[in-house]
């Protein structure tokens, strides 16, 4: 684990001079995506009209600060791991055209991080609601499924954080980069999770404690606006670690995908699972629809 870590540490090493390359388009970025998350703490907290536009006006806005931002950082890290600098509206444009394959990726690794962390959630949930609970020892208990939730979010999250690299800078069928990303990681995982570790922590940690500070602090009013945009400032809050952790994570699949790509040319391909095959088959339909309507060839599968 020991040299796991220390890999970690290089690749986060990597990462930030990598940010050093285009840091105005980084801080662009990261400010262009946190308006719309933005606008919903200011409708909020101006008590706009309750109704149907509200909820779907501030939905679409914090779906486009937290769907769209990430695969933006993804081109601006890969451009400036590679020396060059192009402009952010290049960025924009070469995201936008990689997004639905960015997003159906996404649903994936979804998946496969709520079915069990939701499960446990769930049992934590009802675990709480039990006379048991409210002993000293049922305190005990809560805070091991505390860990236990937290442990299996972040082993989780290790094992399926590749797949949006080997997604769109492999350019590799979403379903499959899920599965890829599992079995990459897998063999990788001390590594992986350090890196993650690495880079996430020294920013999350002092952020959620800032969070359950007004928490803990705010009353009347001023904690039901909190409590009420609380997704949106997560978004927000979620722009100031991405940068580092994607630009580590990059330099991490930089090394790890071709790598795979030569063991593999030696040892041969693994099998792809039914359903991987099935789900890229029906991902062909987004790209097939999208090139009828436009008249112009559409890659795919997602």
């Amino acid at each position: 684990m020991s040299e796991a870590w220390r890999a970690g540490m290089r690749y986060a090493v990597r990462g930030l001079a990598t940010l050093k390359v285009t840091p105005v388009v980084i801080v662009a970025i990261m400010v262009l995506f946190s308006l719309p998350a933005a606008g919903v703490i200011w409708i909020t907290a101006a008590d706009l009209p309750e109704g149907l536009g509200r909820t779907v006006g501030t939905t679409l806005l914090n779906l486009l600060s937290g769907t769209v931002a990430p695969v933006m950082f993804m081109k601006a890290v890969a451009a400036a791991h590679e020396g060059r600098r192009p402009g952010l509206w290049r960025h924009l444009d070469d995201g936008t055209r990689w997004l639905p394959r960015y997003i159906w990726t996404n649903l994936h690794t979804t998946v496969i991080f709520w079915v069990p962390v939701g499960i446990l959630t769930l049992g934590f949930i009802s675990f709480q609601r039990t006379a048991f609970a409210e002993s000293f020892l049922g305190v005990v208990v809560s805070v091991l499924w505390v860990v236990v939730i937290g442990g299996t979010g972040i082993y989780m999250h290790s094992r399926t954080l590749l797949a949006p690299f080997i997604a769109v800078h492999g350019n590799v069928p979403g379903s499959l980069a899920a599965l890829e990303s599992w079995r990459v990681s897998g063999r990788e995982f001390g590594t992986v999770l350090a890196t993650f570790l690495i880079t996430a922590g020294p920013f999350a940690v002092p952020l959620a404690a800032v969070f359950m500070g007004f928490y803990l602090t705010l009353t009347g009013p001023a904690l039901e606006v909190f409590t009420a945009t609380l997704a949106a400032q997560v978004w927000i809050a979620i722009k100031l670690i991405r940068p580092p952790l994607v630009a580590a994570t990059y330099a991490l699949y930089t090394d790890v995908w071709p790598g795979e790509m030569e063991r593999r040319a030696q040892q041969g391909h693994p099998a792809t699972p039914t359903l991987v095959r099935w789900l890229i088959d029906v991902s062909w339909w987004p790209p097939r629809l999208a090139a009828a309507m436009f008249r112009r060839p559409v890659s795919g599968p997602l």
